[in-house]
This record gives structure tokens, sequence and C-alpha cells, in this order.
């Protein structure tokens, strides 16, 4: 959330840069430095007083990364604002998750309230914070995050988990695999939201099997909420225009809540919500989506354990050779047979892992979930004691 707005709409050609990267520094600054043009936005990303990333936003709602020493003042006009906020909402405005077609609940990452701030989970036993969210009957998510990128969120009803998604869109046991193979404890960090039960069961409930896009083109949101209303839907309408998302919700037809982002960061002032809505439902240039949503209104309680990793995944003892990689490829498909390819594919996907760039701990990971799709214990014994032969120094 913000916290603090140090400066606002200062006329860009009278910023000290220097010093402000010198205070930032100082006071160990979370948050964002942000100068406006005409043309885009540019925010400079703090992270405990170092810059980390430059994102610009550009009108048309096109964004650009790229590393903080680009980052510079142009001679022209513009203004620059500096902001104190808190670290999740930084890693929700570099996700970008603002179409549910294309990222499910991930977009609402971190809307709520914050029951607990930004810890490190080197201080933290996650599955330990389970049995507290059942204790306290949280109805709310805990999201796993690092300092650019969420990995992932589990979603909690009266207490119980009731959904868990990855940082790349997975679902279920898939996300389980994602978080367990990119979480690194000593960089990544843990929070937990309230949220009210109409938007929890929207949250839970938005993920690929439940989500479908209506094939009808809305040339205005009355035209999508007369839709919406006449067939007492449980939908989502999405505006966009502008770097402005407008998101209404609709259970049985009626609409319960409106959230609305700009460039990134959730609106909670009521009046710019109120402003930012118009503005972009009357843009020329707007899109409008609606998707009907399978409401899963009486969750049932699933079993999660995440582990991580207590140490960096991605290269730690370096990459391991681009042909020991292949022939380990080459012997799963071998051993599991014709669907082989298939899986170590998918596999890889839902872990987020590449071939050219598999660290050791990457492929013990990797090795143990292939190890689950053999059919007999004893097929997936000889399967390790074969990749033995080929990387005796990790396994």
């Amino acid at each position: 959330m913000i916290r603090k707005v140090l400066f606002k709409d200062l006329d860009v050609n009278v910023v000290n840069l220097g010093n402000i990267l010198e205070e930032a520094r100082k006071s160990s600054l979370t948050g964002f430095f942000r100068v406006t043009y005409w043309n885009r936005d540019d925010f400079l990303i703090f992270v405990d007083g170092y810059p980390v990333k430059v994102i610009s936003v550009h009108p048309d709602g096109r964004r650009l990364a790229s590393p903080p020493d680009a980052f510079k003042l142009e001679e022209r006009e513009g203004t620059a604002t500096l902001v104190e906020c808190s670290l999740d909402d930084l890693v929700g405005f570099q996700e970008y998750h603002h179409d549910p077609g294309r990222s499910g609940a991930l977009f609402l990452f971190p809307l709520g309230a914050v029951v607990q701030e930004p810890t490190s989970l080197s201080f933290l036993d996650v599955n330990k914070e389970f049995v507290l969210a059942q204790k306290s009957h949280l109805s709310g998510y805990m999201a796993l995050y690092t300092r650019e990128k969420l990995i992932g969120m589990v979603i909690f009803q009266e207490g119980n988990p009731v959904a868990v998604f990855g940082g790349n869109s997975s679902f279920g046991s898939q996300a389980i695999d994602y978080i367990n193979a990119n979480l690194v404890l000593t960089k990544s960090f843990m929070s937990m939201y309230t949220l009210e039960y109409e938007i929890l069961s929207f949250m839970y409930s938005m993920h690929s099997d439940n989500l479908r896009l209506v094939n009808s083109t809305f040339s205005v949101f009355q035209e999508a909420k007369e839709f919406i209303e006449s067939g007492k839907r449980n939908a989502l309408v999405v505006i966009e225009g502008g770097g402005i998302y407008r998101y209404d919700f609709f259970f049985r037809g009626q609409q319960i809540e409106r959230l609305v982002k700009e460039k990134g960061f959730f609106v909670n002032d009521e009046d710019l919500i109120g402003k930012l809505a118009v503005k972009v439902e009357n843009m020329p240039d707007r899109n409008i989506k609606v998707y009907e949503i399978a409401l899963i209104e009486k969750p049932q309680p699933i079993e999660i354990r995440i582990e991580g990793s207590g140490q960096e995944v991605s290269s730690e003892g370096g990459y391991i050779p681009a042909d020991k990689v292949g022939e380990i490829k080459a012997l799963f498909i071998k051993e599991l047979g014709p669907v082989g390819k298939l899986v170590w594919n998918k596999t890889l996907g839902d872990m987020g892992f590449k071939e050219d760039t598999m660290g050791p701990a990457q492929m013990r990971m990797l090795i143990d979930r292939l190890m689950k799709e053999f059919p007999e214990e004893e097929l997936a014994n000889e399967f390790t004691e074969k990749i033995k032969e080929i990387l005796p120094d990790i396994m």
C-alpha cells in the first residue's frame, strides 16, 4: 500500500536526481520515483534503498522494462513524484497480471486488507502460517513472492486452504510444484490479506477450467451489463484502455463490486475510481471483455505443503552442460515410453525451468518430480540409478 508521498508533481527540470538516489539509499526506501512525460511514465523502482528496475508505461498501456542504470531525466516538460510503498504493491505492479483470461486469479494481487505485512521467509515457517490461518479463520489469501515476481498464492476460506495458484498461471498440484521449485527461502517474502466473501469466491474460482470468454462484441458497458443481467450470470467485465483496467463483478446477474487499476496499481480513493471508471469507458479505443465464471460456492479444503529451497536454484554450482541435460531427457523418454517427451516438456513448463539454464538444485527437483510419473516405484528407482551414471556429482 502507499505509505507516504514524499513529493508530488515537481517540475522535472528542477529535480536533482543524484540527491534523490542518495536519499533513497540512506533511508532504505522501498517505493518508486515516477516521471510523467506527455508520451509515457517512467517508474524507477527502489527496494531497500537500491534501484532495481525501470518500468516505462506508454499511453496505450504498453510496458517496457530496462535496467536501473538506463534511467535518466529528459530536458523537457514533465513532472516527478517520489513515493514510499510496500513491497507487495511493487511486485504487483511489476507482475502486470491484468487480464484474467491470461493469468486467472493472479491479477487480484495485492488486493485486500493486509493482516501480515511482507516478511522474509528466512524468518518464517510457511506451513505453520497455515495453522495460524486456521486458528484465525482467515478468509483471504497468502502471497509468496520475490522482489520482482509473484511465485504463488494460497487461497483460504474460514481458515482452510481451498485453492493454490502458481506465478506462471498454474493451478492445483502443478502450482504447488511451481512454487516449491521457484521459492528460495532466503530471497522470498510472504504476506497475507483478507477479502470480502463475494470477491474471495471469484478469486478461488477464477482459473482456466471455470473461466469462459463470452464470444460477443459489446460496444458499451451497458450492453454487457444487460447481457449478464438477462441471464443472471456470474461474470466479470473487464474494460481496458490507456493503462487503466476496470473490473465489474456480477453474482447471479447483480453487480456486486467494481475495482480499478491505473498503470498497474490498484486505486483505493473512491472519487478517483469513479473518474477513472468513466474515463476508460469513454475512450474510443477501449476494449470490453466479458468472462462468464462457474463459481465454486462450496470449495473443498485441500492439502498443501510448501518446501521451497534454502538456496538459489538457477545457477548454484553453474549450469549443467546441455549435452548432459539432453542425455537425461532422452533417458526419461526411453524409460517412460511414447508420452515421455510430452510429459518432459509439460513438467519443465509447470516448474518454470529451461533446459539450457538448468542448475544442480533445479535438476534434483526436476528428477524428483519426474519420478512420480512412473507407474511403478521399481521403474522410478531404475530411472534414478541410470541418472547417477550421467550426473554422479549431483545425484
